[in-house]
Parts: structure tokens; C-alpha cells; sequence
């Protein structure tokens, strides 16, 4: 079984109903999991990110840190996590500029939406000519991934 098939097990068999500590629940079963496969697990991994800054959309470079790194053999897995709709434009930031092989990021959704905030994250790309490089995208309410 592939990582994301693993990842998307994990996702998709957790009880999302209460918002409360669903973040800690899914980074938890997440570092559960790369703990067995044998990874190095780094919660709160800190990054060096430029982001956008005020309307102009001036770039600046910040702190910041992405919610999972899982590192085992030189492979690096980069997972955010946001409990809303959407992945937050910070999220994306985070997660096109780190040194990673797999990058995830973990929406909750909802069940009406349909892309989940794919075409907003694909204007963030062209808008901000990120490095180009891959991201998969979980929604757990819809249990669906999409790759970008």
C-alpha cells in the first residue's frame, strides 16, 4: 500500500462530526501511522516561507510551520492541516516552498462543495508563480483527493 493510500485510510475512517480537537485527532493518527512505517516524525516543523504581505501583495519572508514533516531514507512528507473549507492561502504558501517529495494538505469541506477550493489554490499558483511542484489535496468531508 502507497503512503497515500495509507494517508488517505487514516483520513477517511476518522469521525469528523465535532470540529473540536478534530486537528489534534488527525495529526495524531497521522504521526501514528509514520511512526509504524518507520519515520522520523517532526509535529510542528518550523519553516522560513516568504509570503504575501498587505493589498499591494508585497512579498515578505516570515516564521511559520507546517503541522507534520515525516522523514524516513531522505524522503520528506509535508502535511497542513486546516479545519475549515478551504486551505488557507498560508497553507499553500507553506507547502509549495518546503523541501519535500509529498506534500498534503488536509481540508475538513463540507458536502456541498464540489472542488474544495482547487480552482482558488490553482489562481494562488498562477497569481504567485510558486515553485512548480506537486500537492495533493484531502477532503474529509467528501472523501475525495485531488492532485495538483
Amino acid at each position: 500500500m502507497t503512503v497515500m493510500e495509507q494517508v488517505k485510510r487514516v483520513c477517511f475512517g476518522l469521525n469528523i462530526e465535532s470540529r473540536e480537537g478534530l486537528h489534534r485527532s488527525v495529526m495524531n493518527e497521522l504521526k501514528e501511522l509514520f511512526i509504524k512505517g518507520g519515520y522520523i516524525v517532526y509535529p510542528e516543523y518550523p519553516i522560513r516561507f516568504d509570503s504575501k504581505a498587505g493589498k499591494k501583495g508585497e512579498r515578505i519572508s516570515r516564521n511559520g510551520y507546517i503541522d507534520l514533516m515525516a522523514v524516513k531514507n531522505g524522503r520528506r512528507i509535508a502535511i497542513e492541516f486546516d479545519n475549515g473549507v478551504n486551505l488557507k492561502f498560508k497553507s499553500v504558501e507553506k507547502l509549495f516552498q518546503i523541501d519535500a517529495d509529498l506534500r498534503i494538505g488536509i481540508v475538513r469541506g463540507k458536502s456541498e462543495t464540489i472542488d474544495f477550493g482547487i480552482d482558488r489554490i490553482r489562481k494562488l499558483l498562477r497569481k504567485f508563480d510558486f515553485p512548480s511542484k506537486s500537492l495533493r489535496v484531502i477532503s474529509l468531508t467528501e472523501k475525495k483527493i485531488c492532485s495538483l
